[in-house]
């Protein structure tokens, strides 16, 4: 029989090196929140899920630290690993709920800050049903088998029964209900764009072009951020389905015989252990946090330049520096104003102004406007350059504000 200590202390440590990495993020995150210039860029339903994901996994990393330590039975060592187990499913259907949200909002052009509600609570509702049962019947505490807190029965079948009835089984369909949704989510968007693309191509017929929904016209300017977002997910998906097997593997063998047992118990304990450190880095790194940094950033060095000078700072032509953070705000997540629309989406997608009318041309490839015969090719560019360059005319507000709720609800 193998010392399992090593691997205990491992678990230990990774996990309170991910609770501190949580906890690090989420005082970076309010800082950003309770500045009123740098919080709109907070402002998206999957950034909200995000952050409570991540407070549930400090929890979750405080609660392996102490299930890592602990050297015997008691009833914090039960405690611990039900707090864990908890934690666990609530992280885990929190993430679902992210690429979920995606779908329905892009797929079906549903309202995620509407939704937003019933996936904290129906996270939390599922996350209950699933541990309070084991919990009740003893089944968390000192493990036999491994040698540290986790489930207590030695007996081989009714352990791997509660393992896969209360944990294992449902971690690998939302794992598998993760790549679903974001595969169905990236088809959809390949579609659509190879559908835009072909809009000008052929001018037969009477020229019509069907119209896109709203949703899937923003979905196309938020590519970027729709990938990133699904990063989360993704992530949370390699880690559950990886930590499956090693957790299970354990139950399996009756025990830590070999060396090849002791180091799929080492990676296990990694695994459970470092999930924490791997949510804290993607939170980190998410442009909306980083952009709202920025942001926070600029706003205070602004305050302080203005209070040291005992007036308001302005900038070297004259026009107040809140005007700056104003667009920042407007420009929430828009890479480029050329991202948009023009180069891809279809006529019926751009802002309802007034249009010159399209009637299809006897030559091919070629469009007729009133005075006028130019080719789709330069259609598109007159009409980027006369609608969406900032420096002729600003955006339509209109579409502006459905891209600001857009952002809002994915």
């Amino acid at each position: 029989m193998f010392s399992t200590r090593t691997s205990d202390l491992l678990w230990a440590i990774t996990s309170a090196v991910g609770a501190s990495f949580c906890l690090i993020v989420l005082l970076v995150v309010a800082a950003v929140w309770w500045n009123p210039e740098s919080r709109p860029h907070l402002d998206r339903v999957s950034f909200r899920i995000v952050t409570v994901a991540l407070f549930v996994n400090m929890l979750f990393g405080i609660s392996s630290t102490v299930g890592g330590i602990l050297t015997e039975d008691s009833f914090l060592c039960g405690f611990s690993i039900f707090v864990l187990q908890l934690t666990l499913q609530f992280s885990s259907f929190l993430l679902f709920c992210i690429v979920l949200n995606l779908q329905l909002v892009v797929l079906y052009g549903l309202d995620g800050q509407k939704l937003e509600r019933y996936y904290f609570i129906g996270s939390f509702l599922m996350s209950i049903i699933l541990v309070i049962p084991p919990y009740a019947a003893g089944q968390y505490g000192w493990d036999p088998l491994e040698q540290v807190c986790w489930y207590t029965n030695d007996d081989p079948r009714q352990r791997i029964a509660w393992q896969i009835g209360t944990q294992m089984a449902w971690t690998a369909m939302l794992a598998f209900g993760e790549i679903a949704a974001s595969v169905s989510v990236t088809i959809f968007m390949l579609k659509h764009r190879i559908r835009t693309r072909q809009i000008f191509v052929s001018t037969s017929g009477n020229g019509t072009v069907s119209s896109s929904p709203p949703q899937v016209v923003h979905a196309n300017n938020y590519k970027r951020i729709i990938i990133r977002i699904a990063l989360y997910p993704l992530a949370s998906c390699f880690v559950n389905v990886l930590s499956i097997f090693t957790a299970l593997h354990s139950t399996l063998t009756d025990g830590i015989h070999d060396q090849e047992d002791y180091n799929i118990l080492l990676l296990s304990d990694f695994l459970y252990g470092g999930r924490a450190i791997v949510y804290a880095l993607l939170a980190a790194s998410d442009p909306a946090l980083v952009r709202g940094i920025q942001t926070l950033y600029h706003s205070l060095r602004g305050s302080h330049n203005a209070h040291s000078i005992g007036k308001p700072s302005s900038n070297t032509s004259g026009s107040p520096t809140r005007s700056s953070s104003q667009s920042l705000v407007v420009q929430v997540e828009l890479s480029t104003i050329r991202d948009y629309l023009p180069s891809e989406a279809s006529i019926d997608d751009l802002p309802s102004r007034p249009e010159p009318s399209f009637v299809p041309s006897q030559k091919e490839g070629m469009i007729n406007v009133p005075g006028k015969s130019a080719s789709a090719s330069q259609l598109r560019n007159e009409y980027r350059n006369s609608r969406y360059l900032p420096s002729t005319e600003p955006m339509d507000e209109e579409i502006l504000r459905q891209e600001q709720a857009f952002h809002r609800q994915i």
